[in-house]
This record gives C-alpha cells, sequence and structure tokens, in this order.
C-alpha cells in the first residue's frame, strides 16, 4: 500500500469515527421543550412539518394565523428539540370560555392536529410538557386531535376517545368503475338531481357567499351555532389550492363543500345543504361530483371529513365506498374533574338545540359566531 492510499484510509477512518462519536453524542443528549418565540422558530417549524410525513394540512403556519385572526385565541405552539435540531412539534390554542371553561385544544376547529414526532421520546417530551403547562395555567382540559396511536399519551394515563372516524374514498380508478360499484339506489339518486336541474360548479373566494349562505342554513337546521363567515374567508384567503364546491338549482346554491387540498390528497371538513331541498337529492349530487372532480384534479384519496361513528352522516359516507379509519382523541384532566362533553351528543345540550332550531336564521347568524368561537 502506498502512502497515499494509507493517508486515504486513515483519513476515511477519522472521518467516520468523527461521524460515529457525533452520534453517539446526538443519542446521549436530552429533548428540550419549549414554546415557539421567535422567527427562528418559526422557520424551523414549517421546516420540519414540510418533511414531516405525519403532518397535516393544519400543522403548517398558516392555518396557526387562520385561527388566531378568526377567533383571536392565544396559540401555544411547542417545539421538542434534541441537540438543536426538531423532533417534534404540538400546535395548540388555549380557549377561555365563561361558559364552556378554559382549556387547550390541538387543534380546534378543524378535524386533525396533535403531536408529530420523529420518535416516542420526542413525542413523550411533548407530553409532560403540556402537562405541567395545563396545570401552570390552570386549565380543565387537554385535547389532541390525533389521526394514529400516541403511545406517549396512554402510558402517561391520558384518557383515549375513539368515536369519531374520518372516511376517506380512493380515486385510484376511472369514474365510471366507482360509478359502476355504487349501489344502484344511490345512483338512482344522484340522477334525479340531475334531472331536477341540478348545477355542479367548482370556484374560487367569488363564490364564497353562495357557499355561506348554504353553511349558515344548515348549521341552524341542526341546532349549532355557526362559525364567522371571515374563518372561510381567511381560509380561502391563506390556504393554498382551496376550492368551493357548490350545486346550484333554480339559480340558487343549496349545497355545498369547501375542499382543502394538501399533497395528493383533497379534504372536505365543512360540507352542507339546503335541508328544505331534500327530495331532489341534491347532497347526493354534491359528493359524487366531489369525488370525480377529485379524481380528475389527480389527487390520490378524498377525505370526506370526520363524524360520528354510527351517526346518520357516518352512514351517509359510508354508502361512496369509503374506508373507515378510527381517529384517536387523547384527553388530559386535573385528578377529580370528568372527561369534557362539548359536542351535541350531550343531553346537557338538548335544549338549548332545540331552542337554536327555532331561531330565526337573521338570529341564529348574528349570535351563532359568539358562542361557536368557543366550541372547538
Amino acid at each position: 500500500m502506498s502512502a497515499i492510499e494509507a493517508g486515504s484510509e486513515g483519513g476515511r477512518f477519522e472521518i467516520c469515527s468523527t461521524a460515529l462519536g457525533h452520534l453517539l453524542n446526538l443519542s446521549m443528549q436530552t429533548i428540550e421543550v419549549s414554546e415557539r418565540a421567535s422567527d427562528a422558530d418559526r422557520t424551523a417549524w414549517q421546516s420540519y412539518v414540510s418533511r414531516a410525513p405525519a403532518a397535516s394540512l393544519y400543522h403548517g403556519a398558516e392555518w396557526e394565523q387562520i385561527l388566531h385572526d378568526t377567533f383571536g385565541h392565544r396559540s401555544r405552539y411547542l417545539i421538542a428539540r434534541k441537540g438543536g435540531y426538531v423532533c417534534g412539534v404540538l400546535p395548540m390554542f388555549e380557549i377561555r370560555s365563561w361558559v364552556f371553561g378554559h382549556f387547550l385544544t390541538s387543534l380546534p376547529f378543524v378535524n386533525y392536529g396533535g403531536i408529530i414526532a420523529d420518535t416516542q421520546e420526542a413525542a413523550a417530551a411533548l407530553v409532560g410538557y403540556v402537562e405541567n403547562l395545563a396545570e401552570r395555567i390552570s386549565a380543565r382540559h387537554v385535547e389532541l386531535r390525533q389521526c394514529f396511536d400516541l403511545p406517549a399519551c396512554t402510558s402517561s394515563g391520558w384518557a383515549l376517545r375513539q368515536h369519531k372516524a374520518a372516511l376517506v374514498v380512493s380515486l385510484g380508478e376511472d369514474p365510471g368503475c366507482k360509478w359502476d360499484k355504487l349501489s344502484s339506489r344511490l345512483r338512482g339518486k344522484v340522477r334525479k338531481a340531475e334531472k331536477s336541474g341540478a348545477v355542479f360548479k367548482i370556484g374560487d373566494g367569488e363564490m364564497l357567499d353562495d357557499f355561506y349562505r348554504v353553511f349558515a342554513l344548515n348549521m341552524r337546521d341542526l341546532g349549532t351555532p355557526v362559525q364567522r363567515r371571515d374563518m372561510f374567508q381567511n381560509v380561502v384567503r391563506l390556504s393554498k389550492g382551496t376550492k368551493l364546491l357548490l350545486v346550484y338549482r333554480d339559480g340558487r346554491s343549496v349545497a355545498a363543500a369547501l375542499a382543502l387540498r394538501h399533497g395528493d390528497r383533497i379534504e372536505l371538513p365543512w360540507i352542507c345543504s339546503d335541508y328544505s331541498q331534500t327530495k331532489y337529492n341534491l347532497n347526493e349530487f354534491l359528493y359524487w361530483n366531489a369525488i370525480v372532480w377529485a379524481g380528475r384534479s389527480g389527487a390520490r384519496e378524498l377525505d370526506l371529513g370526520r363524524s360520528s361513528i354510527g351517526a346518520g352522516t357516518y352512514k351517509f359516507k359510508i354508502q361512496w365506498n369509503a374506508e373507515v379509519r378510527p381517529l384517536y382523541w387523547y384527553y388530559w384532566v386535573p385528578d377529580g374533574v370528568r372527561l369534557p362533553e362539548l359536542n351535541p351528543d350531550n343531553p346537557n345540550f338538548a335544549l338549548a338545540i332545540r331552542f337554536w332550531k327555532k331561531l330565526p336564521l337573521a338570529v341564529a347568524n348574528l349570535a351563532g359566531p359568539r358562542i361557536a368561537r368557543n366550541i372547538p
């Protein structure tokens, strides 16, 4: 072996030794968690979220702005670091309400959120920080809306609820094949809507008033306070690739959905229809055209949104040959405190729901946003 070759081997050995030493040093370092505070933190956050496979659309920085600008709640975004490198994040909002209490949610008003981390060690560090934070600010509970199991929560004694599921349609097939796999009864309903003069349109912000008209009416009819129109305006403005899907009949909007895109995945978190038009099967017409449009746009799957397992909306979505994906909602509460029940199924809200359904639409639209901002 020549002197040059020997030197090369020695150099490679030295480099390998240095790299191995760095890895060993990194593995021995502890994970540090802090609240995001600086512009550098925001840049590191967005960089991590953009490459993390488990990140949802809502982990992005634009959704912090959407939710903060709409509701004014305080954001508490946590970053876990090891050796200076980001290894996990948790976006949260702190909500204070004299009616519903003081709590932390990840993320409120949307379907997904929660912890994403490179390792269970990093996830556990975030869980531990949240528990301390909740105790420090005297929060009544913490809610994490995970779309996957999180052992770090289970091992820390957090309660798990799996009362909701996402229903997702695979878009790999030609629309003709998907049509043939639907029940003849469902196909008949779509045809009936077509014959009634239903028209499907896709748009942007210019269709927001038509979307919100149906959405506000639908929420009042469900007995649920409506979100502010500003929320959807902020979504259309700040979330890239957002589209509004509308069904019109006799020149007016009668069914609608807001479509969010994240890579090759499209989600419909808000879907609504005018119940006075139910006999024309316009909701079926909307769903079918949304599936066709999503497939032709190049998306791999269409998420029809979350539903309570066994509920009417759950059964309606199943018929589109949707895959059921269980959701993992984890809760921390202080000792002696019951789990929260901020949902329409809570018997304590039955009277309020019946009352709300009877309100004039103008009154419901005026009062609703003030209440809805505190119901995540």
